[in-house]
């Protein structure tokens, strides 16, 4: 199931008669559940789980922001709505997610609870919310850690990709910025011009015992014309991720740690950005120059300094140009 298949799928229901109040219309006939699209009296899409007469749900309906979920009893129906038009691709995208995940499940208790999942997990970003604006240092740095984002996913592997997706955890505040089974990463973004990188802790640079350390400075330049925003990387990871059948709700979480959803994320197209090249280097050299909260005293605290890259080359293990 592609994008563009579902936009036709949409098309075809229009023509569809209406039964138990919506026009309907199966998603796939390889898909084992019986998944149905539908659009209500009222003109609102929907993804429809029909379930066999042997399960019987004892479940109550929910309603979100701008997403519901029902259950219909008497139909043995589980009904999950959009309700407002607005969200059209955002709910293309919950349901490719949802149907590549369940579309080769036989057991009913598995699709109905992954289902209702489904539900819980994406309905906070059809919120119509908007947190503090993101800073222009704090968009430079995101668009840092996005462009290494992109550079992971289409160079792991397709089989990697949630492991991946999970493994950005730089909007969560929380350690580095990527963090994998042998190895993390910390990104710094810098103007292409710019010879020194800030590092604004003791913490950033730390190694965690028996894992390495790679850095990636990011080197951009500022173009308002034909230069990238934050939405146009956003976008282009995301439809790489539902294009490869990798799990989008788990982005789409981690953006919403900073305030962005698809719906707010245009706010910020007037920082435009060039990427230049990205180096990266090994932190775990034990020549490597650094203030980390191993190697200072206890005394010591709230370390920040500036680290010349030019004079960085012996570390340098690889480089990526644009």
């Amino acid at each position: 199931m592609t994008s563009k298949l579902l936009q036709h799928k949409w098309t075809e229901i229009s023509e569809n008669p209406i039964t138990r109040g919506f026009r309907s219309l199966r998603i796939s006939s390889e898909c084992i559940p019986d998944l149905f699209l539908g659009v209500g009296n009222e003109g609102k899409r929907c993804l429809i789980l029909a379930l066999p007469d042997t399960k019987i749900l004892e479940f109550t309906g929910i309603q979100k922001e701008n997403l519901s979920i029902d259950y219909f009893s008497k139909e043995n129906l589980l009904v999950l709505q959009l309700l407002d038009n607005y969200f059209f691709d955002l709910f293309d995208d919950l349901v490719l997610s949802l149907y590549q995940r369940i579309c080769l499940m036989k057991n009913e208790d598995d699709y109905a609870r992954y289902f209702i999942q489904t539900f819980h997990r994406w309905s906070l970003f059809f919120e119509d919310r908007m947190s503090d604006k993101l800073t222009e240092e704090e968009v430079k740095g995101l668009f840092g850690e996005l462009l290494v984002l992109k550079f992971f996913v289409k160079n792991k592997g397709a089989d990697e990709l949630d492991r991946v997706i999970h493994s950005w955890v730089g909007p969560y505040d929380d350690g580095h910025d990527f963090s994998f089974d042998v190895y993390d990463v910390e990104v710094k973004t810098k103007n292409f011009s710019s010879l020194d990188i800030i590092i604004s802790s003791e913490y950033q640079l730390e190694t965690e015992i028996g894992k390495g350390l790679e850095l990636y400075v990011v080197s951009i330049e500022y173009d308002s014309e034909t230069g990238l925003s934050i939405k146009d990387i956003v976008l282009e990871i995301k439809d790489y991720i539902v294009s490869n059948l990798g799990d989008t709700s788990v982005f789409l979480k981690a953006l919403l740690q900073k305030g962005l959803t698809l719906s707010n994320i245009h706010l910020y197209d007037n920082f435009r950005f060039k990427p230049m090249e990205i180096v990266v280097y090994n932190c775990c050299n034990n020549k490597f120059p650094k203030l980390s909260r191993s190697n200072i005293p206890n005394e010591i605290l709230s370390v920040k300094y500036k680290l010349r890259t030019s004079l960085l080359d012996e570390f340098v293990i690889n480089k990526i140009s644009y």
